[in-house]
């Protein structure tokens, strides 16, 4: 029984220490894609700080940081260059000369920052268009316009560090003098997907438009909870209680032989 309580309780302190790393993960990262067991992984970089995270899926952006543009931002950010060296499998190369592309796997949803966090379809008069280059979609509460961007090619080394943009319209503008698309979080979901690995897990874009920064963490921390699952954590948990019971099994056996 002693030994049941230490799984458990050395189950929880993992749990929670996951958590705190979640939330000092919470920042301005790019999104580092790898190839690892042939598959895309992904990490986070924050090139102000220079904090590097090898898993990541749930990335923070803020509107507004830009009083002259304020719905329009240079993010986010597809990063594994040479920072990764070392410090990611494979130094976090992907095949060379091929195109990064994502998938969208939700549309847009939108929680205001009342009550508890509820993700809804955004508002019908708001989108939020993702720009790289020529090319430009528009993704609303009910679907996508437009044509949606790459991310970039490897090139011969294996390496990108590409930027999409992002713009929050409303009524159709994102000029700064019309109304304001309403205050909130904006979030998106999408796999990345590459000629050769299968694609990544979902990674999620929460976007903060004119809430507390407090609620932009509450946020992320439900996405986190509710959309991405911890599965390092319930494997560490299960092989810790699989060695309990091959325990037990050895004392039953040894007080049955004894009797």
């Amino acid at each position: 029984m002693r030994n049941f309580s230490l799984v458990i309780a050395l189950a929880a302190s993992l749990f929670l220490a996951s958590r705190v790393q979640a939330d000092e993960e919470h920042g301005h990262f790019d999104v580092v894609p790898y190839a690892d067991g042939g598959k895309i992984l992904t990490g986070g970089r924050d090139d102000s700080t220079l904090a590097t995270v090898t898993e990541l899926r749930v990335f923070g952006y803020e509107f507004g940081e830009e009083p002259s543009d304020p719905y329009f931002i240079g993010d986010p950010g597809f990063n594994n260059g040479a920072f990764a060296i070392g410090l990611f499998p494979n130094n976090g190369l992907l095949p060379t000369s091929q195109t990064l592309r994502f998938n969208l796997i939700t549309n847009l949803e939108f929680w205001d920052g009342s009550g508890a966090v509820n993700f809804a379809a955004a508002p019908a008069d708001v989108d939020l268009g993702l720009i790289r280059g020529s090319s430009t979609g528009y993704v609303s509460g009910t679907g996508v316009t437009g044509t949606l961007p790459t991310i970039g090619s490897t090139g011969g080394s294996g390496r990108l560090h590409n930027h999409l943009s992002s713009e929050l319209r409303f009524q159709g503008s994102s000029n700064p003098l019309d109304p304001s698309a309403p205050e909130g979080l904006y979030l998106l979901g999408m796999t990345l997907s590459l000629n050769g690995l299968e694609d990544s897990d979902p990674i999620y874009l929460v976007y903060n438009n004119g809430l507390d920064e407090e609620l932009h963490e509450l946020g992320m921390e439900w996405v986190e909870t509710n959309l991405v699952p911890e599965p390092q954590t319930w494997l560490m948990m299960g092989t810790a209680l699989v060695g309990l019971m091959a325990v037990g099994r050895r004392r039953l056996a040894r007080l049955r032989s004894a009797s």
